[in-house]
């Protein structure tokens, strides 16, 4: 007998840190990625405290716990400042990790050339200087992007952009409670 294995994709794990900095919900992330492409509505029911999408019957906030009757009343649209603050905190992410990959590519022409310059036996034959140099540029500039922008970048700009999202959160909790 055969045995079958499942297609399905496990859902994706996301980071849940104790640093104190708001985590927008993977709904309504999902949610205002969706709107800025124009996918979905802008009105609908979300938590009158952490802005997640919610159900008309939901009386707990599955992220916050809020209570609906009780607590914060639900919303019926996701405050514009919340937008802004996701789209600012996945721009610093975004510029730390390509500015960090595109550092690595220099690093990679750069010494690529360097390398091939330096060598006597490469500058008097350049069809293996040239070989020489596009391996440098195909293994080394993939490897130094990967690892400047993937590892280095991301964590990087990952603290940055929480750290801003903190402190406009903070801002905008003094702002909508008074």
């Amino acid at each position: 007998m055969s045995e079958r294995r499942s297609t399905e994709v496990p859902p994706e794990e996301r980071l849940r840190p104790d640093d104190d900095c708001p985590l927008f919900s993977p709904a309504l992330e999902d949610h205002l990625i969706a709107l800025t492409r124009g996918e979905v509505p802008a009105r609908g029911r979300f938590c009158g405290n952490c802005y997640t999408p919610i159900a008309r019957d939901t009386a707990l906030c599955p992220h916050c716990g809020n209570d609906t009757e009780q607590g914060r009343v639900p919303v019926r649209a996701v405050p514009d400042q919340i937008t802004l603050i996701l789209r600012s905190q996945r721009k610093i992410e975004s510029t730390w990790v390509n500015g960090l990959a595109y550092l690595g590519l220099v690093i990679a022409v750069v010494g690529g050339i360097a390398l091939v310059l330096s060598i006597p036996f490469f500058r008097a034959n350049l069809i293996w200087a040239t070989l020489l140099y596009g391996l440098i540029l195909l293994v080394g500039g993939r490897m130094l992007a990967g690892f400047l922008g993937g590892y280095f970048g991301d964590r990087w700009g990952y603290e940055r952009a929480r750290a801003r999202t903190r402190d406009a959160w903070a801002e905008w909790l003094r702002e909508r409670d008074g």
